[in-house]
C-alpha cells in the first residue's frame, strides 16, 4: 500500500471555492428550508448547475514529458435549465446523460458505470464519473438544485406559439417555440450558435431568463496560471398577442479583462403556418426530451462483467471515504497511473462537497467564513492510500480503490 498527496488534484477546486460569497453560501443554507423531495415524483424540473471537466490525461501526460504539474479544467455554469424525471430517471438536456436516481436519492447511470452521485431532500445533488473526450480521459463534477415546476408556475397557453426574433444591431435571428410554459430555442444560423440550446421556463407574466458562464483554469506548475470566464445572460418577456422582446448581455473577465459586451436587443412576433420550413422550428420540450431519452438508452451498454465488484459497490466504512478509477489502455503500467489520478480527482470532488457543506453550516451558524478553517480542514483529508488496483489483460483496462480517513 502506498500513500500519496491529493493536494495538486484538489488545489484548483480550493481555489474556486474559496472564491466563493457569503450571500452564495447563504443561498445554499436557504435550500435547506425547502420540503422533502425524496422520493423524486415525475415531472418537470428546473435543473441548475455547474459542470467540471478535468483532464485527467492532458494533465498525466504534461507531467510524464515535462515533470511539470499542470491543471487543467473548464466549468460551465447553468441557470434556467428545464428537464424532466419520469421512470426513476432524469435526463440532462445539456450533456445528454440520463441519470438513474432511486427513491433514497441515489445516482447512477446505465451507460456511464463510474456515475455516482447523490440527490438530498432539499433539492441540491452531485454527481461525478469519467468520460472521454477527443479521446482524452476526464473527470466530470457537476452539483447544482433540481426545483419542481409545477403547472402553477408555468405560463399558460396563452403564451403558446411561434416567435421569428431578430437582433436590431447584428440582424441575427432565431426561431422560438413556447408551449406548455416552456421556452425552446435555435438560432437559424445553427453552425454559428457553439453550443446546443437547452429548454427553459416561462413565468406566469410571460418573463423568461436563462445564462450559461464558462471558466478556464489552466496551470502549469509555478511558471503560469490563467483563469478567464465568458458567458452570457438573456432576459426577456412575452406579451401575449403582441411578440417578444429580449436582451442578450454577454460578458467577460480575467487576464486583465472585466467587462460586459455591447447588449443585444432581439425583438419578435409570432410567425404564420408555413413561413419558415419545419425543420428550421425548434421542437417542443416533450419532443427534445423523448428523443434526448432514446438516444441515451441506445448507447452500448457497458459490460459489468468486466468491472471488479468493489468498482460497482464501494466500499461503505465508517470513517472513511472511497473513490474509484479505470483507464483503457496499451500499457498497464500507464493505465493503472491514470485511473489512480483519474480516482484521485474523484476524491477530490467528495473532499470539495464535504467542505461546502461544512461552509453553509458555519456561514447558518455564525454569518461569516473562516477561509483558515476551510484550507485547515482541507489538508488534513489530503492523503489516501491504494486499496485495490488490477488490470484486466484482456480489456487492457485498469481499475483503482483509493481509500482515506476521514474525521
Amino acid at each position: 500500500m502506498k500513500i500519496k498527496s491529493v493536494y495538486s488534484v484538489f488545489a484548483a477546486a480550493l481555489v474556486l471555492l474559496s472564491c466563493a460569497s457569503t450571500q452564495d453560501a447563504g443561498e445554499r443554507a436557504q435550500t435547506k428550508r425547502r420540503e422533502n423531495l425524496l422520493p423524486l415524483s415525475t415531472g418537470w424540473y428546473q435543473y441548475d448547475f455547474e459542470r467540471t471537466f478535468k483532464g485527467i490525461e492532458d494533465e498525466y501526460n504534461l507531467a510524464l514529458s515535462t515533470g511539470i504539474k499542470m491543471v487543467q479544467e473548464l466549468t460551465w455554469k447553468y441557470t434556467g435549465v428545464v428537464t424532466n424525471f419520469a421512470d426513476g430517471t432524469l435526463y440532462d438536456p445539456v450533456t445528454g446523460i440520463e441519470l438513474l436516481i432511486d427513491n433514497g436519492g441515489r445516482i447512477s447511470c446505465a451507460e456511464n458505470v463510474s456515475i455516482k452521485g447523490t440527490l438530498n431532500k432539499d433539492g441540491s445533488f452531485y454527481w461525478s464519473g469519467l468520460r472521454e473526450e477527443h479521446g482524452r480521459l476526464n473527470n466530470i463534477f457537476v452539483k447544482g438544485t433540481l426545483t419542481p415546476l409545477p403547472a402553477s408556475v408555468r405560463g399558460g397557453r396563452e403564451f403558446d406559439g411561434v416567435y421569428h426574433m431578430t437582433d436590431s444591431g447584428t440582424g441575427r435571428q432565431q426561431l422560438v417555440k413556447i408551449s406548455g410554459g416552456f421556452y425552446t430555442w435555435d438560432y437559424l444560423d445553427k453552425e454559428e450558435r457553439g453550443f446546443n440550446p437547452w429548454p427553459t421556463l416561462i413565468q406566469p407574466d410571460g418573463s423568461f431568463s436563462f445564462s450559461m458562464d464558462m471558466t478556464t483554469v489552466m496551470e502549469m506548475g509555478s511558471i503560469s496560471r490563467m483563469n478567464y470566464s465568458t458567458g452570457f445572460l438573456i432576459e426577456g418577456k412575452v406579451i401575449p398577442g403582441q411578440g417578444i422582446s429580449m436582451e442578450e448581455i454577454t460578458r467577460s473577465s480575467g487576464q486583465g479583462i472585466d467587462q460586459g459586451g455591447t447588449p443585444q436587443i432581439y425583438s419578435g412576433t409570432a410567425i404564420r403556418s408555413g413561413e419558415f420550413p419545419n425543420e428550421a422550428i425548434p421542437q417542443d420540450i416533450e419532443n427534445i426530451v423523448r428523443k434526448g431519452r432514446s438516444a441515451a438508452q441506445a448507447a452500448p451498454k457497458p459490460n459489468r462483467t468486466n468491472y471488479p465488484s468493489w468498482y460497482l459497490n464501494l466500499p461503505v466504512k465508517t470513517g472513511f471515504m472511497y473513490a474509484v478509477g479505470e483507464k483503457t489502455f496499451d500499457v498497464k503500467e500507464t493505465a493503472i497511473a491514470m485511473a489512480e489520478a483519474a480516482a484521485a480527482a474523484n476524491l477530490a470532488d467528495q473532499i470539495m462537497v464535504r467542505i461546502e457543506s461544512e461552509i453553509v453550516e458555519v456561514a447558518t451558524n455564525t454569518g461569516a467564513r473562516s477561509d483558515e478553517r476551510i484550507r485547515s480542514e482541507a489538508l488534513q483529508r489530503l492523503n489516501y492510500r491504494i486499496v485495490e488496483q488490477i488490470y484486466n489483460e484482456g480489456t487492457r483496462t485498469a481499475f483503482v480503490l483509493l481509500e482515506m480517513a476521514v474525521d
